[in-house]
């Protein structure tokens, strides 16, 4: 995680120990998680999002309808 936030925002690990926070933290962990979420869809690994046909069979479905 330091590397990463040091190679994000140019800075040496040293300085991100010195000036990180748990917001920087929480920031590059999402940003990791949505770049590895957009390669494996890429790649075909993750299958097609919902269509709101099927979002709303499973909303009916929920409410007993």
């Amino acid at each position: 995680m330091i590397d990463s936030i040091a190679e994000r925002y140019g800075m040496l690990p040293s300085e991100v120990l010195a000036r990180a926070t748990t917001l920087d933290l929480h920031i590059v962990d999402a940003a990791l998680s949505y770049r590895s979420y957009q390669q494996r869809k890429a790649q075909g690994e993750i299958a097609d999002e919902y269509t709101t046909d099927e979002l709303s069979k499973m909303m009916e479905s929920f409410r007993g309808n």
